[in-house]
Formats: C-alpha cells, structure tokens, sequence
C-alpha cells in the first residue's frame, strides 16, 4: 500500500473519483511544493503496482517533479493528473535501505492516451550479501581420483599438486569442514587435511593444507609342486628370496604403489631336478598387496616319438597312457604331444586306422621305460587295404554285355544279377565301369549308375547296370526368358532348369512307343514371368523330340501407397516421367504397371499450397518383385514462417517489443529482429510495442505490423523518436 504525505493520505483510496475533494485547505494537492491544478474532465491518472519492497525509503518520481513516497508493496498512486496526450515518466528516485534494495521500473514512460495508466510496475530485489572462496594447496600428489569436500555436499576433483578453491562461496559467519571423500589411485595415496574446519571470516580461505603420501605393499603369491631343493626368486635384480616348501611366500622389502615388479626364478631346484615358472611375474603395484604370484614347479619330462612310414590315408590316430594322442597326415617323424616323466612305461597303440585311402599300420618298438632321454625309435609301418568292385545288372533280355573296369579288366555279362570283377584294387584308388560291349538278340542300350568312385574302407557293390530298349532325347527351345529359376519337367518328373534363351534337352531319355508331356514345374522369378509350353506332348518314335517351344512374358506391377498430413492443394509426385497429381490423404497409385524387376524411384514434383506445405517421400525406391508395391510413404507437414522487421532511431533501453500480444522480445539497437515463435500460414500476426525505451524516454511507433502469414515476415518497421517535453506547471492562482 503506497502514501502520500500531507493531506493526500487522506485521499488516496478515492483519487480517481475525486481528486478534486482533497486540498490541503487551499483548494489542491500538494506536489513537491507546489499545488496542483483541480481535475478537468481530460485529465487522467498515472498508477504503478510495486512488487518485492521489503526496505524502507522508496520514493518514486513521475516527469522529473511529481514524487510518490511508497512504505509497502501493492497499488501506487501519483497525485498529480495529466492531460490527454501528455507524456509520462516514471523513475526511480530513492532506492529503499533497510534492506538495501534496487527497485526497476517497467512500462514507465509513455504518453495519455485518453485513459488512466495502470500498467507501470515497479520490481525490487534485496542485494546479496558478499561470498568468499574456500580453498588451500595439495602437495605430493601423484595419484588420480582424488577428491574434497567442504560441508558433504560442496565436491572438488584435484588432478594436480597446487592451489584449490571449491566452487561455492560461503558467506562471512558460515562454517565450512574439508575433508577428503576419496583418496587417490594409480599410484595409490592417502592424504591427510589440516586446517579443514573454521569460520568463514571477512575474506577468502587459503590456509587449507592437504599432504598426500604414496602407499607401500607387500608382493608375494604361492609355490606348487615343489620336491626339490635350492629353489630362489627375485624381484627386478633384488636381493634373492629362498623357498624350501610348497606354500605361500612373501618378499621382505615393502613396494610403493605405482612401482613396477619383475618376478623371476634365479635358482631352479635339484634333487629332484626341477623347472619352476612364474605366473602374474610383472605388474605394477595398485592399491593392495600383490598376492597372486604363482610358482609352479614340475619334474623334466621327455617326449615319445619315432617314424611313420608307408602312410597314404588320413585319420591315422597313435595313443599313449600319459602322453596322449597324436593324428598323423603324412609319413616321417612324429612326436606325442604329451612329454611323460623319466622313469615312466609307455605303450603305443594304433588308436584309430588311416582312410582315404583306408589302411592298416602297426607299431614296432613301441613298448618301454622313459629313461633320461627323449624316446625316438617308436616305429609305424602302414600298407593299404584291397577291395573289389562289382554290383548288379538289370533288364538285360540280350546277349554279348560286356563291362570294363579303368578301361580293362573286362567281364563278360550272361544274366541278370551280381557282378564282381576279379582283379581288387587299393583302397583310395578311383574306378570307373563303363559298358564295352551292347548286348543283342535283341539290341539294348544298358547305362551305368554310380559307376564311378573311390574305393574307400570296403568293397565297392553299389554299381548299377540298367539295360534297356533304344531310348530317345526330349528337347526344345525357349525364347522371352528374363527372369531365374525356370524349371521345366518331364511326365511330372526328370526336372531341368532353364538359365537362359536358347535349347534344352532333358537328362532322361525316353523310350520308343512311350509316351512324353512337357510342363513349366517352376516360374521364373526376378523378375517374376509366366512361361508357356507349345508342342508339350507325343509319343515316342524312333528320332529325338526337339520342337517342344517354351515362351516366357514379364508380369507386370502397380507401384504405389499412401499420403498422410496433405491439407494443401498442388502436390505432384512422379516415377521417372511419369507424373501423379495427388489432391488427398490416403491411398494412391501411378497409372501405367511396370514389369517385374524394373527399378523406380519415387519423388515429390511440385509441393502444395494454400496452405504451403513440405512432403517427404520414404520407401520410394527399389525395384518391382512380385507383387503390386503399396508401400510407399508421403507424409506431409504445414511449414512455419518467422515474423520480423527493422528498428531505427532507437537511443534509449527497455524497448520490448510483443507479436499477438505474447512472444516478447527485447530490442537493445537499431537493425533487424525476429520473435523467436514461428507461426503457420494464414495465421494473423500483430506487433506492437509493449515497453518504450527510456534513458532517455522515447516513443517508438510500429507500421506494417498487422497481416496474414503466407511466408516469412520482415518489413514490420519500428520507428523511435524522442518523447515530447513535459508541459510546464500552470501558474499559481490569483
């Protein structure tokens, strides 16, 4: 609530309804010394709303003369009243103490415009009171992560030795308390804090002293399978350490963290003689005792090995109790894997025979005892297995069939039934039966199934001899084909695939007086066709069939999807130079099919209007498959558009500037501006200025600034001229 002094307190609540009422017994309002002027009916009143006081002592001043004593927060009235089109400005003239405060005026100049002002506010905010730095120096830190803390909840990482300050300030009177919250690492530390606590006085706090010092450990670890004697260790050329048993061990000399650390054997055991190695043997030491050394010890061992010869086959596999398996592939020397104490029996034993070829080894020398040398005159002497090769015969009605094997070893053929030729052959050998010699009375023609091979671990009897009538080839021509995986059949069977324009023939010939029907088993696709067969069946006569003709045509898609967000009028899409208008949300589709396995590529042509909008195309490009493409995606937003323009003449601060009454924006100079908020087409915009500068007070003037958006705004023109001089005090009366 704001007072005036004098006779005006008692008149404040009604001064818009009758100023003219309150005098100070001389017929007016007193006003810096002077009297006022009764109200007329063009005369209006200059209010402020006050907001944050707290102090005492604010006083307010409108055009330099009319001051206004303000005790609280709330309404404030000026008791003097202006004319219509009078200029106003309203100041700050005593800021308030008790707290110090600094009070801002906003809306404070302008000029009546046949109304009373109500918009002038008044802001005041409390000083702060002043901080200082808390803070110190760290020495002899080499490690990482440390980190400080002033009152738990103030943190502070240090990286390097050297000066420190914790980033809140603390005001004179507060306590602070640093401590460290973590110690650091690589190499480990720990520091200590002294003069952590205190009372921040009237400056900063520098006195704070933190001492790191780096951390030692012990290094040690365990030995197993030690029975020797003489066994010693060193640590990077250090003095040696003895071991006499199994167990842990830990070196005398404690180890600063960071240090590295280089474990080694400097005496290998005797009696027995023994070879000790280190595991984990380097490092460096972190931020605990090294523990994980491990020394293991074993008794020499030997190894069993010898000669493989004769070797042709693979798989061949030798074992040994204690020194495992060995798989050889080739003759010469071999070793098992697995060295064996001295003093231990061996065996060695054909675990698994050699195949392809399939062979039998075995083993000479291959008993005895490990003495204190490796053993290297085991013997392996392999030959490869014998098998016979024969099968049977069917259909045979003739006579004079005769088979050859590799083109000799001929048998002759008398019936039907099993076969074996008399000469066998080495496993891993290939074969080969063919038919030297077509029977007759009467003729036929005999083929051979699985009549060619290798001989593996057995005796070959799957070979088949098939003797038939005369047979005859089923062929033809196709032409069209595009596409893959054509495949055509024969009598619902003996299938071949087509991979191109040209002849085919079937692979199974068909005898004559049979009968033939060719038929399409498989489409071709990528791209996808229909193929048709003209001449697919007959019968058999005494010639080959080659006029069966196979023709193949493309199938063809439609390419299309969907538009969404479309509110405009005007957007074209198109598919190379085929162009669509599109006038609606929903499905679409170009005219003209394309053929399967064409490429397309579908993209926007002319955008639409009314309102301007931007459409994006997804999914519209590939190539047509086998089916209608549907889809392709349009999705369409309204686009936004800024508003903005010029300011000159602008001299004084606190220009604001309001686009719809909202979307404030501060003008500090002359030049170009833009409100931040963007609007859509065929919104309205309406600029004007909502704060006119002041220091010095000027009126500033908005033309253009009412319109229609349908692109971006810039010729809102805002001209600042100086505000006019306030009128002089009329002259007391007579």
């Amino acid at each position: 609530m704001a007072t005036v002094s004098g006779a005006r307190a008692l008149c404040a609540s009604a001064f818009l309804l009758a100023v003219a009422a309150c005098s100070n017994g001389r017929g007016s309002v007193e006003q810096g010394g002077s009297e006022a002027q009764p109200p007329s009916a063009a005369q209006f009143s200059v209010a402020a709303t006050v907001s944050g006081l707290q102090g005492s002592g604010l006083v307010l001043q409108n055009n330099g003369g009319d001051d206004l004593s303000v005790m609280t927060a709330g309404a404030a009235l000026f008791p003097m009243r202006l004319a219509d089109g009078a200029a106003y400005s309203v100041t700050v003239l005593t800021q308030p103490s008790n707290p110090t405060q600094s009070c801002t005026v906003a809306n404070g100049a302008g000029t009546i415009a046949g109304a009373d002002v109500t918009n002038v506010t008044v802001t005041c905010e409390t000083a702060k009171a002043p901080a200082f730095r808390i803070g110190g120096s760290v020495v002899g830190l080499a490690g990482a992560g440390l980190v400080l803390q002033n009152n738990e909840g103030d943190d502070l990482t240090v990286d390097l030795a050297g000066e420190f300050s914790f980033p809140t300030s603390l005001a004179t009177g507060s306590a602070y308390s640093v401590t460290v919250r973590t110690q650091p690492t690589e190499p480990a530390q720990t520091c200590t804090v002294t003069n952590g606590p205190g009372t921040v006085g009237a400056g900063d706090v520098t006195n704070i002293a933190v001492t790191c010092a780096t951390d030692t450990f012990t290094l040690g670890g365990r030995v197993q399978g030690l029975l020797g004697t003489g066994l010693e260790l060193r640590n990077s050329g250090g003095a040696p350490l003895a071991i006499a048993a199994d167990g842990a061990f830990t070196f005398a000399e404690r180890i600063a963290a960071g240090s590295a650390y280089s474990v080694t054997v400097s005496t290998q055991p005797s009696a027995p003689v023994q070879s000790c190695a280190v595991e984990n043997a380097t490092g460096t030491i972190t931020g605990a005792d090294v523990t994980s050394l491990l020394i293991t010890c074993s008794t020499n061992r030997y190894t069993l090995g010898g000669t493989i010869t004769g070797l042709a086959g693979s798989g061949l596999r030798l074992a040994a109790a204690g020194a495992g398996t060995y798989t050889a592939t080739t003759s010469g020397p071999f070793q098992f894997p697995t060295a064996v104490a001295s003093g231990t029996s061996y065996a060695v034993v054909v675990e698994a025979q050699p195949n392809k070829p399939k062979q039998t080894c075995v083993v000479a020398e291959g008993e005895g005892v490990v003495a204190d040398a490796n053993v290297a005159n085991i013997a392996v002497t392999c030959t490869t297995d014998r098998f016979t090769i024969g099968g049977r015969v069917s259909g045979l009605s003739g006579s004079g069939l005769i088979l050859k094997n590799n083109g000799e070893d001929d048998l002759a053929i008398a019936s039907n039934g099993a076969f074996t030729f008399g000469t066998a052959q080495d496993s891993g050998t290939p074969y080969e039966v063919t038919v030297a010699a077509r029977p007759a009375n009467p003729p036929q023609v005999c083929s051979v199934e699985r009549g060619t091979g290798t001989v593996g671990g057995r005796n070959v009897t799957n070979v088949r001899v098939n003797c038939a009538t005369e047979t005859f080839a089923i062929s033809g021509t196709v032409t069209g084909l595009l596409g893959s995986g054509l495949v055509l059949q024969n009598n619902d069977s003996d299938p071949v695939e087509i991979e191109a324009d040209g002849g085919f023939s079937f692979p199974d010939e068909i005898a004559s007086g049979a009968t033939y029907n060719v038929s399409v088993r498989t489409q071709p696709s990528d791209p996808v066709q229909s193929c048709s067969v003209a001449n697919p069946s007959g019968t058999v006569g005494t010639a080959d069939i080659a006029n069966v003709s196979v023709s193949c045509t493309t199938s063809s898609f439609s390419l299309g999807g969907t538009v969404s967000g479309l509110a405009g009028s005007g957007l074209i899409i198109a598919n190379g130079a085929e162009q669509l208008a599109v006038a609606s949300d929903g499905p679409f589709a170009f005219a003209t099919p394309l053929p399967s396995g064409t490429p397309y590529a579908v993209s926007i042509v002319a955008q639409p209007s009314s309102p301007t909008q931007s459409c994006a195309v997804t999914n519209g490009t590939g190539a047509i498959a086998g089916g209608n493409v549907t889809d392709v995606a349009i999705e369409c937003a309204t686009t936004e558009f800024t508003v903005g323009g010029t300011v000159s003449g602008l001299a004084g601060s606190g220009l604001t500037l309001v686009n719809n009454g909202a979307d404030p924006i501060q003008i500090a100079a002359n030049g170009p501006f833009t409100f931040p908020a963007s609007l859509t087409p065929g919104s309205m915009y309406n600029v004007s200025v909502s704060a006119q500068p002041q220091s010095p007070p000027q009126v500033c003037v908005v033309t253009a600034g009412v319109g229609t958006i349908s692109g971006n705004v810039t010729n809102v023109n805002v001209q600042c001229m100086p505000s006019p001089p306030s009128p002089p005090p009329p002259p007391p009366p007579p």
